[in-house]
């Protein structure tokens, strides 16, 4: 009996993930899509750069003037890709594809096994998985989502990730499920290695997206608000122990300063979102109806599993909804929320309904009720025959090397190699998928450690005058600017006024895209200079006078050049010939990990007011300076806590199978005579 109820699981889960990925097959073969526009570009730059330098993961030179390498992005997903690279050699764009479009199959085979170890009937969860495959609510409900995904039975969760590219935020969708599911199951079973695994899913959920983040939290206040454990302090407590354990295994990539650079950016990249008088009341208000709500099912003695599907619902529904109809924001980004909007309605669905089903399925023959079965079933066809034909649209490949953006990266790679570039839009994007260029933009907005960097990127692409952008551009060491006008190939056009670029000399054209140099003395990121050559005044990024004296040091030839070059993604080796009272100025992003050593011993190094590294290495004649990046207290502590965390749950399992070998096995009884 128990092996007859496995394999109608296992079942129904080959089903689940055999629809969906019949749904997105060509992702599974494709390396690049015609979606340039994607922003699943950086996420493919990300997986490259992971393949090439494994074990080298604390700085990341390529973004924004460097930045460490947690602030990239939550790293799961792209370690997976990466690791798809490293072991079999195929191509960054390929191992992303198939990562991503087998996280997206399996999405409904969690949706299935949670709401089947909620509520302990496999149809209703069968049901909810397969409406979640099909049918998007958030389609069903605004127009815009509706509009944007092409129609009321449109395929809204392949959009999002072929159209936009969102790997990660469908990866965290397909875990959250799992993290909920293990969760109960830890938390229902009290056996160390169920603990440990939903430990290990609940810190998965983050480190593939903070949209995730958030949503899991919102999970796990519906869980523990749905009486599945009378014990209520009992089961609040161990929830609260499995979350810090899970923080401590994911600490190393969102330590609080990392958490403090999101907090930090999320705002302006939020469509510039505010905590206002009204946003804070429709909080208190969504706080105060779920409470209510909570607390009317549990007067009322609704099932557990039902009680987590509404207030799930209420939740998710609340947060984008509310953003749709009526133009208030619960958190940041709230639209976004529709996603998960679309998983807990049909969860809600499901245990809902289902005894309204069983009681017409008793009351009709059975002939009929499988009638009515067999044309559900039919009536799926159209919708899967309709959503197959948008996604072999969606998908269809594209020959990358014709595309501007790998033209490119190609070009830069041979010519200006290991230069610092400001490359625009979709080329920014894309460009380190295909190359090893450093950039001053990037992929990922909400990881920008240098707060003057964000007004500098919008002058140069906003500004009227060439040589204020050149002024800004060279004092954050870039040596070259990609940009075009309206005949650009690339996707989003951002420059306001690419007329000013109709005079400057170029380096290399490709229709209507060009390479524009900035004119530089030294084509390094370190310079010597005096102490008194430092930008004094607070720089702003509409006015380049107080960064004329620094841009003046930068070419004044009595200086002697510095030789920089990278020894490993960490390390910087900077050699250059100093007399006692000059410094080094080095256009890295500044931040506490990094360390500056001459001969071995520790100089003092410090943040210029351009948020970039200065070292005082206090040398007479020929000096090395070597830079290393670690992370500093913060980095070195929450990698020794995430080891140390992993260790004691392997030490924990292990004892406690060994506790369960030893226990004596009972015999026969024993007759004394």
């Amino acid at each position: 009996m128990i092996r007859s109820q496995k394999l109608r699981t296992l079942a129904c889960s080959l089903a689940l993930f055999a629809l969906n990925a019949y749904l997105t097959l060509r992702l599974f073969h494709t390396d690049y899509t015609r979606q340039m526009g994607s922003i699943e570009a950086a996420y493919i730059g990300l997986a490259r750069y992971i393949a090439k330098h494994l074990g080298d993961l604390d700085w990341f030179p390529l973004w924004y003037g460097g930045i460490p390498y947690p602030d990239t992005y939550p790293p799961l997903l792209h370690w997976v890709c990466g690791l798809v690279v490293a072991a079999t050699g195929a191509d960054p764009g390929l191992a992303h594809h198939f990562v991503t479009a087998t996280f997206f199959a399996l999405g409904p085979v969690t949706v299935f096994w949670m709401a089947w170890r909620l509520g302990g009937k496999r149809a209703p969860a069968f049901a909810a998985a397969l409406g979640y495959s099909l049918i998007s609510p958030a389609c069903l409900l605004v127009k815009e989502v509706r509009f944007d995904a092409g129609g009321w039975f449109a395929a809204r969760r392949l959009h999002t990730l072929v159209i936009y590219g969102e790997g990660p935020h469908i990866t965290a969708l397909c875990l959250l499920p799992l993290a909920i599911g293990l969760l109960h199951v830890a938390l229902t079973k009290r056996r160390p290695w169920y603990y440990v695994m939903a430990a290990l899913a609940i810190a998965a959920v983050p480190m593939s997206n903070w949209l995730g983040a958030m949503a899991l939290a919102f999970s796990i206040a519906a869980y523990l608000l749905s009486g599945f454990d009378t014990r209520w302090p009992s089961a609040w407590l161990r929830t609260a122990a499995l979350g810090c354990y899970a923080y401590a295994i994911a600490i190393p990539w969102m330590s609080p300063a990392t958490i403090a650079v999101i907090r930090a950016n999320a705002p302006r990249v939020a469509n510039n979102f505010e905590s206002t008088l009204g946003q804070r009341v429709y909080l208190l208000a969504a706080a105060a109806g779920f409470l209510l709500a909570a607390w009317a099912m549990a007067r009322w003695k609704v099932a557990p599993a039902t009680r987590f599907a509404a207030l799930i619902s209420l939740l998710f529904g609340t947060t984008a909804l509310g953003r749709y109809w009526f133009k208030l924001s619960l958190v940041p980004q709230p639209e976004r929320y529709h996603l998960e909007m679309d998983l807990a309605f049909w969860v809600a669905a499901a245990f809902l309904l289902w005894p309204a089903v069983v009681q017409c399925a008793l009351r009709i023959p059975r002939r009929a009720a499988w009638a009515l079965t067999l044309a559900a079933a039919l009536a799926c066809v159209p919708i899967v025959v309709q959503q197959r034909r948008a996604a072999r649209l969606w998908e269809r490949p594209i020959d990358i090397h014709a595309t501007i953006e790998y033209k490119t990266a190609k070009w830069l790679d041979a010519n200006l190699p290991g230069q610092r570039v400001f490359a625009p839009g979709t080329i920014g994007f894309w460009l380190n998928a295909f190359s090893d260029a450093p950039q001053i933009t990037g992929g990922f907005d909400n990881g920008i450690v240098n707060p003057l960097l964000p007004h500098v990127i919008f002058q140069v692409y906003a500004g009227e005058k060439l040589p204020l952008a050149m002024d800004l551009l060279k004092a954050f060491g870039c040596d070259a600017i990609v940009a075009g006008g309206k005949r650009s190939a690339e996707v989003y056009h951002p420059y306001a006024h690419p007329e000013k670029f109709d005079r400057a000399p170029e380096l290399w054209r490709d229709g209507g895209d060009a390479v524009y140099p900035v004119p530089r003395r030294v084509h390094s990121l370190a310079h010597v200079m005096l102490l008194g050559d430092q930008v004094q005044l607070t720089p702003v990024a509409y006015d380049s006078t107080a960064i004329q004296p620094y841009l003046a040091a930068l070419d004044n030839p009595a200086y002697p050049p510095a030789r920089f070059h990278w020894r490993t993604s960490s390390e910087a080796v900077i050699a250059a010939t100093f007399s006692p009272d000059q410094i080094l100025s080095v256009q890295l992003t500044w931040d506490k990990g990094w360390t500056a050593f001459v001969a071995g011993h520790r100089v003092h190094s410090w943040s210029d007011k351009l948020g970039q590294i200065v070292v005082e290495p206090r040398c007479s004649g020929a000096c090395t300076v070597e830079l290393k990046y670690d992370g500093g207290p913060e980095g070195r502590f929450a990698r020794a806590l995430s080891r140390l965390s992993l260790a004691a749950a392997a030490l924990w399992i292990l004892l406690a199978l060994r506790r369960i070998g030893l226990r004596p096995v009972p015999g026969p009884p024993v007759t004394l005579t």
